[in-house]
C-alpha cells in the first residue's frame, strides 16, 4: 500500500486557527478535542486518500476536489500525484461553492 504525503495549504491551517479560537473562547478542551479529530481524519488519507467523497460542486469536481466530512466540518482536499492536499476547512453550513474560485486559484501546479 502507498503511504500519501498530507498537506495543509496555508488556507486550511488559517481556517483550523480560526475554528479553534472561537471554540476555545466557550471551552478550551473542546477545541483541543476538536483538533485531535480534525487532524487524525486527515491523517487516515495517508493510506486511504479517496476516503472522502467527491465535491457534488461540477466545477470543483472537474478539478478532483473531494471533501471529508469531520463532525460539523468539512476538509476539502485533492490528490495529486502522492500528495493530498488539504485546501480549507470549513463549517458544513458554509456555502462552499462560492469557495470554488478561491480554491481553483490556489490549487497547486499538477
Amino acid at each position: 500500500m502507498e503511504i500519501c504525503n498530507v498537506l495543509f495549504l496555508q488556507e486550511a491551517l488559517d481556517d483550523l486557527e480560526e475554528i479553534m479560537l472561537y471554540i476555545a473562547q466557550d471551552n478550551r478542551n473542546a477545541a483541543l478535542r476538536l483538533y485531535d479529530e480534525i487532524m487524525g481524519k486527515t491523517d487516515h488519507l495517508k493510506t486511504f486518500p479517496k476516503l472522502g467523497r467527491s465535491v457534488p460542486e461540477v466545477k470543483m469536481q472537474k478539478f478532483g476536489f473531494r471533501m471529508l466530512l469531520i463532525k460539523a466540518y468539512i476538509a476539502f482536499y485533492r490528490v495529486i500525484d502522492n500528495t493530498v492536499y488539504i485546501y480549507r476547512v470549513v463549517h458544513g453550513a458554509t456555502n462552499y461553492p462560492m469557495l470554488y474560485a478561491k480554491l481553483s486559484e490556489e490549487s497547486p501546479k499538477e
